[in-house]
């Protein structure tokens, strides 16, 4: 729900040409990259561990840097500056930036951060020493900065290929309810999504296009053998609280993160996936937030955990809950073919964004 200080979402806002509309339903993905000049680098070294706390900011190649029990934070004002942002404040224990067509949420002691009230989970709390407001350096360079400006991500590649992966499968049969079972749910709206995706002239390939079973292992070994392309799992969500809906996004936590499942703790090792942490969080801003907007879900947030068929891959990867097939709320529509052609629609618009917002 949206309190009464906060900004009205700009993608709902514009109703004049498609021209218009396509810019406003890319507004997260590029974030008006194109505005904003680069400057000295972030810095993407994982933080130790140890260390004591310092008050005292130290100025890093045009950053003010805060340590904080051990970890780079940097300051508001900092960010503020870089990305040109209007404003930079404190307001009852929130934090915001905002300028003309973007704004930030963040709340202190909380990892949730919203964006054009887009919900992402970061890895490390928001906080603050003094007046200012303090965001973990990690954060900054392997979220934030990605979603703003994709355009600068160094090393992306451009891709004519999607792999699909439509989760579960044979004997696994993935998440049941009374609706049905979500290997079924998650392999038809692969197939309604491929189908959208080659209408606009992509190439897919399809790890499993039956109800058969492949291990996770197998899922990341057949993406990876397609050259040019990025990686979408398909799965729906589940939980024994059947009022719990929405949709949520995983791109791989970074190294020097704790996952949002599993071990929670901060795990010092490099992935072979955490090569594309950048393109991982803009491809799951850009797929996230064209779903959330088309479809007007319930928004779970965009987060960072390290899934078996995330933490191999050599190129870009996703692997997106696309409801709660315990949901009677959401089932309501997913059990509609026209309702799931939509939300591959949207899937799909999410992928031209992502691919329009890497060439700035």
């Amino acid at each position: 729900m949206m309190t009464p200080e906060q900004p009205g979402n700009p993608l709902t806002e514009f109703s004049g040409s498609s021209s218009t509309r396509r810019a406003a339903l890319a507004a997260i993905a590029s974030a008006a990259a194109a505005m904003w000049a680069p400057r000295a680098a972030i810095g993407e070294t994982a933080q130790d561990q140890g260390g004591e706390n310092s008050d005292e900011g130290e100025v890093q190649s045009g950053w003010e840097v805060v340590k904080v029990g051990g970890r780079d934070y940097i300051t508001g004002e900092s960010i503020k500056n870089f990305y040109r942002f209007s404003t930079v404040s404190i307001s009852k224990n929130h934090v915001w930036f905002r300028s003309r067509t973007l704004h930030i949420k963040a709340q202190l002691g909380s990892t949730e951060l919203f964006i054009n009230n887009v919900k992402f989970v970061l890895s490390f709390p928001v906080t603050s020493r003094g007046n200012k407001p303090l965001i973990s350096r990690l954060d900054l360079s392997k979220l934030i900065d990605p979603v703003l400006r994709p355009s600068y991500i160094g090393g992306s590649q451009q891709f004519d290929t999607v792999v699909l992966d439509a989760g579960h499968g044979g004997h696994d049969s993935g998440a049941k309810s009374a609706y049905g079972v979500e290997k079924k749910y998650a392999l038809d709206l692969s197939i309604r999504t491929k189908a959208m995706l080659q209408s606009k002239g992509f190439k897919v390939h399809m790890t499993r296009v039956s109800d058969t079973f492949l291990s996770r292992t197998e899922r990341v070994r057949v993406a990876n053998a397609v050259p040019n392309s990025i990686f979408v799992s398909i799965h729906l969500n589940s939980t024994s609280n059947s009022t719990a809906k929405g949709i949520e996004t995983y791109a791989l936590a970074p190294q020097g993160s704790s996952s949002i499942y599993g071990a929670r703790s901060s795990d010092g090792k490099k992935y072979r996936g955490n090569l594309r942490d950048s393109e991982n969080i803009a491809l799951a801003t850009a797929v996230h937030s064209a779903v959330l907007y088309r479809l007007k879900l319930l928004d779970r947030g965009i987060k960072r955990a390290r899934w078996d068929v995330l933490v191999g891959l050599n190129k870009p990867g996703i692997l997106f809950e696309s409801g709660f097939i315990t949901s009677p709320d959401d089932m309501r529509y997913m059990k509609s073919a026209d309702w799931r052609n939509k939300m591959a629609d949207a899937i799909c618009a999410g992928i031209i964004n992502y691919r329009n917002a890497l060439k700035g």
